[in-house]
């Protein structure tokens, strides 16, 4: 898919699809650079999993951000639709949704 034809998902749906895409990946820092965006502005720099514990750190990472924003992107959501888009453009996983 296209960055046309994913803009026509709902936030929460480009969520799902790119975080889970990510996690798959163990894309350490599509998270941080993500989140640093969010409404709390999370400092996750000193965060610096071992490989091995990167999809339970990424796990944590994501409930951390939940419980300070209670998954609400506030006035971040355009900048978040947008790395979600291009993540998923560029890294595939636009056509499954599965988590």
């Amino acid at each position: 898919m296209n960055a046309t034809e994913l803009d026509q998902y709902s936030t929460p749906e480009l969520q799902k699809r790119a975080f889970a895409l990510a996690r798959d990946r163990r894309d350490w820092r599509f998270f941080i650079d993500l989140f640093r965006h969010t409404p709390t502005a999370l400092e996750a720099e000193d965060l610096d999993p071992d490989v091995a514990e990167i999809g339970v750190a990424i796990d944590d990472l994501v409930g951390i951000w939940r419980e300070a924003t209670k998954g609400d992107w506030g006035a971040s959501e355009p900048l978040a639709r947008a790395a979600f888009i291009d993540y998923i453009a560029t890294h595939g996983g636009a056509d499954d949704g599965s988590d």
